[in-house]
């Protein structure tokens, strides 16, 4: 009997183990009142680390390069990795380490003034200007909500963004500041691939039917109802090292795909769709099936292997031939090109359309 989409939907509300589970902390983006002031903008022409320009104005403004920290909009596809965004957020604090407890302070008036008087120009010129207010500058003036994200910067973590549908992004050194979606901090450093794999998974897509179906109507990336996101993890240690891997061959195909500047070639394209499919066959298996072709694992399991050195200082143009040889030799040793589900998934957990366009 073919499965319907509501009775995929109550099986995975009966998974036990929750996102919150495994978590140590989700939280929600920054808030303040003076977006534009905080938010700037990167000239196109480049220039100095200090240069910026005035979100919707076009004007020079210059800050301190250490208190601007790059920005998640979430409004486009940042899957794995996140886009090269033109913005910066500029956030006038300071970590202070007391004992074990690690927290950003804001930088008050007077000592902004004397340490980052580009900042303090700027937020000056903005409270003068934009908000008609010549009064003298004070820590509310330009202040943020969202102590966590404050709490877990340049700490690892997960940024959950909507975009066109729930998708995952790992930071791997965070310090990217985002408003909307949430941060996952998770308890065990060794599962951000998976977890990524799985938020971006077509498990994730089925979310917000989930959602529904518990009569929860609010944001499915606001933290109090992300942290009920179902987490299933594999049975064997084969399942989860290939979707691990896969996950960093993921995070660097998206970051060339993302990089290119005169579109994004055929065989780009074909290369991260054939791993993303890869990826949500192994997340669909050990949700539902356990019970993928052995000669498809096999195939996986001789050919997908960790890269043993630094993936931040790979030859690019190697590796992407390794990718697509390593693509082309699954397909030539398993039944994956002809691999699709035979249990009657609903489209939206069917992912043989991207076998057919990766063959």
């Amino acid at each position: 009997m073919l499965l319907k989409e509501n009775k995929i939907v109550e099986k995975i509300c009966e998974i036990p183990v929750t996102l919150e589970d495994v978590a140590e902390s989700i939280f929600e983006g920054v808030s303040t009142k003076n977006l534009l002031m905080h938010r700037l903008l990167l000239p196109e022409e480049g220039g100095s680390d200090s240069y910026y320009l005035c979100e919707g104005l076009c004007k020079p403004v210059f800050s301190e390069y250490e208190l601007a920290y790059p920005y998640v909009s979430g409004a486009l596809s940042e899957n794995f990795t996140f886009l090269p965004s033109t913005y910066r957020f500029m956030l006038p604090y300071e970590l202070s380490d007391e004992g074990k407890k690690k927290e950003y302070r804001l930088i008050q008036p007077e000592d902004l003034k004397a340490r980052f008087p580009l900042a303090y120009e700027r937020i000056l010129e903005f409270k003068n200007e934009f908000l008609h207010d010549t009064s003298s500058l004070n820590a509310e003036d330009y202040s943020i909500n969202g102590r966590k994200i404050l709490k877990y910067l340049n700490t690892p973590k997960i940024i959950a963004t909507e975009g066109y549908h729930l998708q995952a992004a790992y930071d791997a050194v965070g310090n990217y500041v985002f408003e909307d979606g949430c941060g996952i901090v998770l308890k065990d450093p060794d599962k951000y691939p998976y977890v990524t794999a799985v938020l971006n998974s077509p498990i994730a897509r089925l979310f917000p039917a989930v959602c529904k179906s518990e009569m929860i109507f609010s944001s499915y990336t606001a933290p109090t109802v992300l942290k009920r996101f179902p987490i299933v993890f594999p049975d064997n240690n084969l399942t989860e090292d290939l979707i691990n891997t896969i996950s960093s061959y993921l995070m660097f195909l998206n970051r060339q795909k993302y990089a290119t500047d005169y579109g994004v070639t055929d065989w780009l394209q074909e290369l991260v769709g054939f791993y993303e499919h890869v990826s949500s066959l192994l997340v669909l298996d050990t949700y539902f099936i356990n019970d993928l072709d052995s000669r498809l694992l096999g195939a996986l399991e001789e050919n997908i292997h960790p890269y043993a050195g630094d993936m931040e200082s790979v030859n690019i143009d190697g590796f992407l031939s390794a990718l697509y040889y390593i693509k082309k030799q699954i397909l030539e040793t398993s039944s994956f090109g002809k691999y699709k589900f035979n249990m009657g998934l609903p489209e939206i957990l069917n992912s043989s359309q991207a076998a057919k366009n990766s063959e």
